[in-house]
């Protein structure tokens, strides 16, 4: 179940050891498509590039059903969004690089940093400066906001993509004029 696999995901510990890192990109892999369907369809982990130097953790279809996602799509060229996951309990600026790397054309300009706390405010600024200089938006989803997907899943209160949502508007508030 959906709360079995939050519970999974909260109690491993952030860091690589004893293949913590793994189990977290595992953990989230076997959730997220089952929260985010049919918003996002088509889920696929551990995508290589034709080269397979690059390793995006988690990409989905944009079905654009959603006006949200239909945003993404018109603002960003988002046909797929891509999701990287990070089991640490602070995101540093190659994490956010790495993201950005992954975002070529002919995928979009969105994507969404899966990690256990917020941002610090330095990598809020890099993904605003990213914004103003290149039109990329970044998000972050943390511990709290895959609880809230789940929890709006279990309860059929809301879509979890509307955490996403949520998400999305807040970067925006941080945006310059």
């Amino acid at each position: 179940s959906a709360k079995r696999k939050l519970d999974e995901i909260r109690k491993l510990p952030t860091g690589r050891a004893d293949g913590a890192d793994k189990r977290y990109e595992d953990a989230l892999a076997a959730l997220l498509p089952t929260l985010l369907y049919p918003e996002l369809d088509f889920a696929e982990a551990q995508v290589r590039t034709c080269s397979g130097v690059s390793i995006r953790d988690l990409i989905f279809y944009n079905t654009r059903v959603e006006p949200f996602l239909g945003d993404l799509g018109r603002d960003y060229d988002s046909r797929q969004i891509i999701f990287e996951m990070k089991n640490v309990q602070s995101v540093s600026r190659e994490d956010i690089d790495q993201l950005h790397r992954y975002l070529p054309p002919a995928i979009g300009r969105f994507g969404v940093i899966v990690t256990r706390n917020e941002l610090p405010s330095a990598r809020q600024k890099q993904v605003v400066d990213l914004w103003s200089s290149r039109r990329v938006a970044i998000i972050g989803i943390t511990d709290v906001d895959l609880a809230q997907m789940v929890e709006v899943f279990e309860t059929k209160q809301r879509k979890p993509v509307e955490v996403l949502l949520k998400k999305y508007l807040e970067f925006q508030r941080l945006l310059p004029n």
